[in-house]
């Protein structure tokens, strides 16, 4: 497949969206029955047992009340095949036969760059071969008990002892520099111009990305004189930091146990899997990035760290706890003892300890609790102002309030200090009191702007002319001022009928709270047309806004006057005589 040279056009995308089925995408991931007018099932985006997930085939929506993600086909398709948008848009146009346009030339008049996909999938075929070929790989394998169908599970390969291997076997269909941008061979420092194969007497571990793309390779040493471990080097699809090994084979078995087990290597991987640990992924050797975080957040609701027992990985892994704890992930550290990692204890102790020490893994954060307050500890004032200082720390990173608060009490229950007294460091460094006044009001707030949009969006509504809607600024949520901004985009004085709910969709950001909360708001409840009810509400929201924009212009008043601005003064006397004038005609106005 070439990703490389399409033209993401705003015309193609439009035609995805007309063109694609969302009951068609989503019963590719469950099974779906009829309801009414819509379709109810098992959400494939988490495990349940109860049917949440609901898809509305006329406005081409999905919602799951189990887990609050929602959208149209195209968010589905990304959620459950980890596609970024392009390559949704370009993998759903393929699948639906839609034209696929070509990226035009540069604005200098050069050539779109060619595709290095081909190239690598040449070259993945070139190392298969040479697998076969070799018996000193396949000995490897064998002693380190990697079954066949593992190693074409993964695609395993092998690079033979030489220079120009690979770079002979390619070189006659594909270019030295296409091979070059592609990470496979490089130019040689000693002689300037002369190029020689990266990987050389290595196995082969083809690295793809969520979606199943190959986007590079790494290679691993047979032996102790070399460096051990060698990858691509970076491309523009290859960028370790944003990849993890493995998650194209795991994520339906991360994604159905809502858990992922994350280890340092290739063979990590491949061993637990061969143990029956199928939701394992690697970061390569590399320490875990926040763009990993996020990635895995995606899929799992928990993390599994399965790091080396080594000294490197016990501080890889403390490093990763508020990584993984700051995307809501909760964390958990199998211990394998020291110096071990997965493959070695599948190997040494077999498949059935590496399985039971991956499911009984602990909580990490309450292991770094213990960690940091041996017992006695209370006796020594120091050490409990050390500790305090590294549990607030931790736990600052944790962005849920009520697990926050959990973790609080067992660590000043093991400190032996009040619990308020830990409760009251995390609230000053999170900014916690403003931030739980803010949201008690955010949920008043919440309420009537969810109820406003409701009423303007139903199918039967009857929508007042643009003169009588509030502001974009009078929605103080930001998904719901998405929404609405959209909505007032579309609308058209002289349409009594809102717009449809593709055609907000398309306006609003393609991944996002916004798409989530316009889903739930049209599948959550049927709302039947009050153009009463939704006159009063627009008032009501209005109202707001006009008092609150009132106070901030009388605070800005007192600025210009203070500073002898008379200009500014003017503009802002003129403004709050409007509003005023606003405020008392709409005061006169019955409320029904």
């Amino acid at each position: 497949m070439s990703f490389g040279h399409i033209h993401l056009t705003d015309e193609l995308v439009q035609s995805v969206r007309d063109t694609i089925d969302i009951v068609d995408i989503a019963s590719d991931h469950t099974r779906l029955n009829k309801a009414g007018r819509r379709y109810k099932g098992l959400c494939p985006l988490h495990k349940e047992k109860t049917p949440s997930f609901s898809v509305d085939p006329d406005q081409g929506l999905f919602y799951c009340f189990g887990c609050s993600q929602g959208g149209d086909a195209i968010r589905l398709h990304m959620l459950t095949s980890g596609d970024d948008f392009p390559t949704a848009i370009e993998s759903l146009a393929r699948r639906y036969n839609i034209p696929l346009p070509k990226a035009p030339a540069g604005a200098r008049g050069k050539k779109p760059e060619q595709d290095i996909e081909p190239v690598l999938e040449a070259a993945l075929e070139y190392y298969q071969n040479q697998l076969g070929a070799h018996s000193t790989p396949r000995a490897y394998l064998e002693r380190r008990r990697i079954a066949p169908e593992l190693i074409d599970r993964f695609g395993l390969g092998y690079a033979p002892p030489g220079w120009r291997n690979l770079l002979t076997a390619l070189g006659s269909k594909h270019p030295e520099r296409l091979l070059e941008r592609a990470g496979l061979i490089a130019e040689s420092r000693k002689k300037p111009g002369e190029r020689y194969d990266r990987f050389r007497e290595r196995l082969i571990f083809p690295i793809r990305n969520t979606a199943g793309r190959l986007v590079g390779f790494g290679g691993r040493a047979l032996d102790d004189d070399k460096i051990k471990y060698v990858n691509t080097s970076e491309t523009a699809s290859f960028r370790k930091g944003r990849l993890l090994y493995g998650l194209d084979l795991a994520k339906r078995s991360i994604r159905e146990s809502r858990r992922a087990v994350m280890v340092e290597g290739y063979f990590d991987v491949i061993g637990s899997v061969a143990a029956g640990v199928d939701n394992a992924v690697a970061t390569m050797g590399t320490a875990l990035t926040v763009e990993q975080a996020r990635l895995l957040a995606r899929f799992a609701d928990e993390v599994v760290v399965g790091y080396d027992g080594d000294n490197a990985g016990e501080q890889a892994y403390r490093r990763s706890i508020p990584l993984l704890l700051g995307t809501g992930l909760g964390v958990l550290r199998v211990s394998l003892g020291e110096g071990a990692d997965p493959d070695s204890v599948r190997l040494d102790q077999g498949d059935e300890v590496l399985r039971r020490l991956v499911e009984d893994a602990p909580d990490a954060v309450v292991l770094e609790i213990e960690r940091v307050s041996p017992e006695g500890i209370e006796n020594e004032p120091r050490r409990q102002s050390q500790a305090a200082r590294f549990v607030v720390e931790l736990l600052g990173a944790v962005p849920d309030s009520v697990l926050r608060y959990g973790y609080a009490r067992q660590a000043a229950g093991r400190l032996g200090i009040p619990a308020e007294l830990l409760l009251d460091r995390l609230r000053g460094r999170r900014g916690e009191k403003k931030q739980e006044k803010q949201r008690d009001s955010e949920g008043l707030v919440r309420s009537l702007e969810e109820k406003t949009l409701q009423l303007l969006l139903a199918k039967d509504a009857v929508v007042p002319p643009s003169a009588d809607l509030p502001p974009e600024d009078a929605f103080l949520d930001p998904s719901c001022r998405n929404i609405y901004r959209a909505f007032r985009a579309l609308h058209k004085d002289g349409s009594k009928s809102p717009p449809a709910a593709r055609e907000l969709l398309a306006r609003l950001p393609d991944q996002g709270p916004a798409v989530d909360r316009m889903a739930r708001l049209l599948l959550e409840i049927s709302v039947g047309s009050d153009s009463e009810e939704l006159k009063a509400s627009v008032r009501q929201l209005e109202r707001r806004w006009r008092q609150q924009r009132s106070r901030e212009l009388a605070a800005q008043i007192t600025k210009a006057q203070r500073a002898g601005d008379r200009q500014r003064l003017e503009e802002l006397m003129t403004e709050k005589a409007a509003l005023s004038r606003r405020l008392h005609d709409r005061s006169d106005q019955p409320e029904r």
